[in-house]
């Protein structure tokens, strides 16, 4: 028993760390605070790659602590007819994944293009401006942003929650993940207005955040296209 609560609290302290960090270091003042150590051209150069970096390593740290911790206690597992139906459904998260990416400056979005700009030694931005560590991208609706605003977020939802079998730790570790991927989702909610404006309020009231009906896609393109259409014209 004390095992198991060590190990759920460690679980959820790890958690903690990542939210703080992750969230920290997308903050505007943690960028600004880079650019003044590192200069505002290496800054944009490698500011948005660390991030991705960072983020990666805890996640992969994360998603290993709970095979390393003792008392886990499994609970739950499917009937053998259904134990494949969790695989079929990480693959269809990751296929959602990648069509997400395909509407996406991908290279851009992980930091690569970013790289590339200051091995060139491109302008990280105008004159007078401060110097941005991911270039503005146009805003996504079509494809799997048609269905859902964050694709992405759905697809990592399906991911961890497809389990053939389920344990304490896993269910917790699911669940803290759910809980950060939705306050998260507050902030970059507020970001995405700020950035798209009215035009991102009228994506809004068209296409769901996380789950949609596959059916309708075609009226809601219709009704976000005009809805865009009228944004545009203002």
């Amino acid at each position: 028993m004390q095992a198991t609560l060590g190990g759920a609290l460690a679980i959820a302290l790890a958690w903690t760390v990542f939210g703080a960090v992750h969230s920290l270091l997308a903050r505007e003042g943690a960028k600004r605070g880079a650019e003044r150590m590192l200069g505002p051209a290496l800054c944009a150069g490698a500011y948005r790659l660390l991030y991705n970096l960072i983020a990666a390593a805890f996640l992969v740290w994360l998603w290993l602590l709970p095979g390393s911790l003792a008392g886990d206690v499994p609970f739950a597992a499917l009937p053998e007819p259904l134990r494949h139906l969790p695989y079929l459904l990480k693959a269809g998260a990751a296929a959602l994944a990648f069509l997400a990416f395909r509407q996406l400056r991908t290279a851009e979005f992980l930091g690569l293009s970013q790289i590339r700009r200051w091995v060139r030694r491109e302008p990280a931005a105008p004159p007078g401006l401060p110097a941005a560590v991911q270039a503005p991208e146009p805003l996504a609706c079509g494809g799997p942003y048609l269905w859902v605003r964050h694709p992405l977020n759905t697809a990592t939802l399906i991911w961890i929650w497809a389990q053939p079998a389920y344990s304490l730790y896993n269910v917790l570790f699911a669940a803290l993940l759910t809980g950060y991927i939705f306050i998260a989702h507050t902030f970059e909610e507020r970001d995405l207005l700020r950035r798209y404006g009215s035009a991102y309020a009228r994506y809004q009231e068209i296409v769901p955040a996380f789950f949609g009906r596959v059916g309708g896609l075609r009226e809601r393109r219709e009704r976000l296209g005009r809805a865009l259409a009228g944004e545009a014209g203002r």
